[in-house]
């Protein structure tokens, strides 16, 4: 298939208005975009099933039933073909056109992305994102996430969830050929709560793009941040939680001073943070 797969000239058209509602969008910046591949489904061809020896089995709570994929040397074509595209100079200028964030980079590495596959009850737990890329130096900034899911319906759960605080706001349903295109920092909570409806499986792609300096506000640091957890039972696991809990809030907490006492960034960044946490208190006193 040597045609480009992604109308990338679509999203061209369009990216003025996508600009405007980008930066306005809520709860927080994003964009969805429909019909963005040029082929169908079938012509498209079979995405790798879920025996395919490639897949790494994420398998644990927050993950549940999720499978990935992140080596480009095995990724079979034309889905390889897809993730070339999504990530040469033309569509980099229209996501930095878009999001307002330049100095866009692509990983590599695909690290944590590529293809992602979630079988029957598979959830993806709310959550947000590490910052902080160690392995290149980077930054996270943008999350790109294109569906492959032909004739999928509400009803067949997996909607992409977007978080008030700790409320569902948004839910995007992850039709074929949707391409949803959204800032990742430490206040874009999102996941699928919904599991994956018997019998069927929630395909994409994956794909998150960097940039060389920090954001300018504290967007989290090394690590995802699960905002949900399953009720436990017994001493041992409770404890467990509990430390995690505990050493998590430590961390961050000297993640976020070292951000105040980075000297290249202003104090706007303090009254940024207090003014978080004063919206947090508010929200858990309704």
């Amino acid at each position: 298939m040597n045609a480009f797969i992604v109308n990338v000239e679509k999203i061209q058209r369009q990216a003025e208005d996508l600009t405007a509602a980008y930066a306005k969008a809520a709860p927080f910046p994003h964009a969805v975009i429909d019909d963005v591949l040029s082929v169908d489904s079938a012509t498209l061809g079979d995405f790798p099933a879920s025996d395919w020896e490639h897949w790494n089995q994420l398998g644990d709570k927050y993950q549940h039933q999720k499978m990935s994929c992140g080596n480009i040397r095995v990724i079979p074509e034309p889905f390889k073909q897809v993730i070339h595209e999504l990530t040469e100079p033309k569509f980099l200028q229209l996501l930095e056109k878009i999001t307002g964030i330049e100095k866009l980079i692509p990983d590599p590495h695909l690290s944590g992305g590529g293809l992602h596959m979630s079988g029957p009850g598979g959830i993806l737990a709310a959550h947000t994102d590490f910052h902080i890329y160690r392995r290149l130096g980077l930054y996270r900034r943008i999350n790109v996430l294109l569906y492959l899911n032909e004739g999928w319906q509400p009803e067949d759960g997996g909607g992409l969830t977007f978080y008030s605080g700790d409320s569902p706001a948004t839910v995007i349903s992850p039709i074929f050929g949707r391409l949803a295109i959204f800032t990742t920092d430490d206040k874009s909570v999102h996941g699928f709560p919904t599991p994956v409806a018997e019998g069927k499986w929630r395909k994409s792609i994956a794909l998150y793009y960097y940039t060389s300096t920090e954001a300018e506000n504290f967007s989290g640091d090394e690590t995802t941040y699960w905002r949900q957890h399953d009720n436990l039972t017994g001493i041992v696991s409770s404890a467990r939680f509990l430390a995690y809990r505990l050493l998590l809030n430590v961390s961050r907490g000297f993640s976020a001073l070292a951000h105040v006492a980075n000297p290249h960034q202003g104090m706007g960044l303090v009254k940024t943070m207090l003014e978080n946490k004063k919206n947090e208190r508010e929200r858990a006193g309704r």
